[in-house]
């Protein structure tokens, strides 16, 4: 037997400075590198300072300590930089702000004063960080979600690594448009143990994305220790697995980051793809207090005292200095205009000293305000044409099935907008995907059709990050059930961007879910997820039943500023149905058609069960009102097309084939009786599978949901109860 090593071309290195390497930094790039490291320790001190006054609502994660790392990363990369982070970010994000507005001819030391824009952000941030109606996103995001998109802080994250797959997201739309901007995303040494970490380096090195993966290895996550978490404690091994060259460095040496980060991005730009940089930084307080770790016993005070000898400010200082590239004078004269700017944006928004001192009323967000920006307002439908079956004459019509009008959908749109982009496993490939719905588009492979790996939560974040940054990404998931593996990325982030940054970002995402219905694909392919998303505001969901609604309220997702779930029922697939020739109209999102017109009953279905209750409320004769409701986002549902019927019938069943516990009509149900009790004959009736999810067996699978069997119960009752004639009449006119 014999062992042979296995050789990788992929590299990490230590870092480490020689004196030489302070003789080289200039007096420009080293004053610029002295503002940054004292803007994140003045401001972080200032927060500490309001914090111990009870002004900061919730936590202040103190970054106090770590500012070498995140200032000698900005302070090498070009001003257009985008970056995203973690909860503990005020060090990376005023540093970011600052170095954004950093113009050539700019002396931090020649005058008492930063410029007037820089102390503006800083004053605006601070304001954020407090809760207050002038901050950056009117104080909805507080400490942990900071966005600047105008100085390219595109949104810091409190879910551990839940911003690096956006950040790739961000360097693909750059990548995919032909731009030069680079992408780095911060996050700390807990952050490295997640998923969601190795799922974005993952695909930023299949995708080549021009991202840096900058880790500030402090030590601890809260109090558990590297040691504590993880058996290979060298977190450079981490990159090296997915092939992304690397380099550790003394992240309490700002020269030592500044280097590192040169070499990073020199490596993007000429190797194509991401780098990775691990620098050893110290945070001098607990968690989210101003109080070290020591008080909690994770920590030893000969640990933190050790640390503090080493404090980026005052080594920064000293190497200067002793190398002559920038004097004392000078050094405390750009700490003066930084503490003066911090002083400034304290006093904007505090009155009052000591234990008097408070927020004034004035400046805290208008209550009324808070549902504002949950979803868009719609614009951008202004001027698009609406369009139902009945606007169209036949000769402009063609049969189309349902599967078939996915495609021809999405492969308009491709041909349309090259912002459009289709995301999923398997979708270039088989010629059509697993199950056809990408058939005919495999012109758009490689640039706006891109394969994925099994990585639910890397390629959702991805597509997140993308739509904010201006592309609009179709998300396909194989079975709806998937959506669970991916759901930090779709209901965390996705479906509360807007809200959570009042506004100031948005995401137009499109999601395909497919359910299976009976398929035999048991319980964990074939949930239906619309009681989920529902719960979530910023999310709408529309259900289409027949081709000619797929290819409108598709339409409708696509052009939609907002995260739009779309339901794909496979037991659809054949049913054709009249389409229009050119694809060109869309169905608003919250309107609902009429399937059926009666007088006795109304019956409110969706996807696969709107046309089986026309079709049994005719074989049993009676007179009912089949209302196929399209939209299920609560926001969205059409009240005003239920309140028509309801007030003419006064008896109403909602109809779903999923299973109880995953049914939407409970929402349904109680808020038509909230709106409508007066004109009610009866209780609303729901119509739903068992408790239990599908499984595999035909005959349990069928005993799991809804059919024809439950909705003619269910309809028999409502009869008896109400003592209905039955009409010898039929129901009237039927769409498709």
């Amino acid at each position: 037997m014999k062992y042979a090593p296995i050789d990788t071309t992929t590299h990490m290195r230590r870092l480490t400075v020689e004196d030489a390497d302070w003789a080289d930094l200039s007096t420009k790039d080293a004053k610029r590198l002295a503002t940054l490291v004292i803007t994140a320790r003045r401001f972080e001190e200032k927060i500490l300072f309001l914090d111990k006054r009870g002004l900061v609502h919730g936590p202040a994660h103190s970054s106090l300590g770590q500012e070498a790392g995140a200032a000698g990363c900005l302070a090498a990369l070009p001003l257009n930089t985008m970056m995203n982070g973690s909860h503990r970010a005020h060090h990376q994000v005023v540093a970011k702000a600052v170095n954004a507005l950093y113009t050539d001819n700019f002396d931090p030391s020649a005058g008492s004063r930063l410029r007037d824009e820089m102390r503006a952000e800083i004053r605006m941030m601070m304001h954020e960080i407090l809760g207050l109606q002038d901050g950056w996103t009117g104080g909805r995001g507080g400490s942990m979600h900071l966005r600047r998109e105008a100085l390219g802080v595109m949104g810091t994250n409190a879910i551990v690594a839940g911003g690096l797959p956006i950040a790739c997201g961000h360097a693909f739309a750059e990548k995919a448009r032909g731009g030069d901007r680079l992408t780095v995303s911060f996050f700390g040494d807990g952050a490295i143990h997640q998923g969601t970490t190795h799922e974005a380096m993952h695909l930023a090195a299949l995708y080549r994305l021009p991202m840096l993966f900058f880790c500030e290895n402090n030590g601890y996550a809260v109090s558990t220790s590297v040691e504590q978490s993880t058996y290979e404690t060298n977190l450079n091994t981490r990159p090296l697995a997915h092939g992304i060259e690397s380099l550790h460095v003394d992240g309490m040496d700002p020269l030592a980051v500044w280097l590192a980060t040169r070499w990073a991005e020199d490596h993007i730009r000429t190797k194509g793809g991401p780098a990775f940089v691990q620098a050893d930084v110290y945070r001098y307080y607990h968690q989210s207090s101003p109080i070290p770790g020591s008080a909690f016993g994770y920590r030893s005070k000969e640990e933190e005292d050790a640390w503090r000898a080493r404090s980026p400010w005052e080594y920064l200082c000293e190497r200067l200095t002793a190398h002559g590239t920038v004097s004392q004078q000078e050094l405390d004269a750009i700490d003066a205009a930084v503490s003066e700017a911090m002083d400034h944006a304290a006093q904007s928004c505090t009155e009052g000293k000591g234990s008097g001192m408070h927020i004034p009323e004035a400046l805290w967000p208008v209550p009324a305000t808070v549902d504002d920006h949950l979803v868009s307002d719609m614009s951008e439908f202004a001027g698009q044409r609406a369009a139902e079956p009945e606007d169209f004459a036949p000769g402009d019509m063609r049969e189309m099935s349902f599967i078939e009008a996915i495609p021809a959908t999405m492969g308009a749109a491709m041909a349309q907008d090259p912002n459009v982009v289709l995301f999923g496993e398997d979708v270039a490939n088989m010629g059509g995907g697993t199950v056809g719905a990408t058939r005919g588009l495999s012109r758009f492979f490689g640039t706006q059709i891109i394969n994925t790996p099994i990585t639910e939560n890397g390629f959702c974040g991805l597509a997140v990050g993308a739509a904010m940054s201006g592309m609009r990404p179709i998300v396909e998931l194989m079975y709806s059930d998937f959506f669970l593996v991916a759901a930090d990325q779709l209901f965390n982030q996705a479906g509360k961007i807007r809200h959570l940054f009042n506004g100031t970002a948005q995401v137009p995402l499109v999601l395909r879910c497919r359910l299976p219905g009976l398929e035999g694909y048991g319980s964990q392919h074939s949930m239906d997820p619309t009681s989920v998303f529902s719960l979530f505001p910023g999310w709408h969901i529309l259900a289409p039943s027949n081709a000619f609604d797929y290819v409108g309220l598709m339409n409708a997702a696509l052009r939609c500023n907002d995260p739009v779930l779309v339901i794909e029922p496979q037991a659809l697939h054949g049913r054709k149905c009249p389409v229009p020739a050119d694809l060109d109209y869309h169905i608003p999102i919250g309107r609902a058609r009429r399937v059926s017109e009666g007088r006795d009953l109304t019956l409110l279905a969706s996807l696969g069960m709107a046309d089986p209750c026309a079709d049994l409320a005719t074989r049993m004769g009676l007179s009912a009102d089949v209302i196929d409701l399209r939209s299920l986002s609560q926001r969205d549902v059409d009240y005003d097309l239920i309140g028509q019927s309801v007030r003419k019938t006064g008896r109403v069943a909602v109809i779903e084939q999923t299973t109880r516990g995953a049914s939407f009509g409970a929402f349904l149900v109680d808020e038509i009786q909230r709106r409508f009790f007066d004109h009610l004959d009866q209780p609303v009736k729901r119509v739903t599978g068992g408790w239990a999810p599908p499984t595999v067996s035909r005959v349990l699978e069928r005993a799991a949901l809804a059919g024809e069997a439950e909705i003619e119960a269910a309809l028999q009752e409502m009869v008896r109860d109400s003592a209905l004639r039955r009409p010898s009449h039929g129901n009237g006119v039927r769409s498709c």
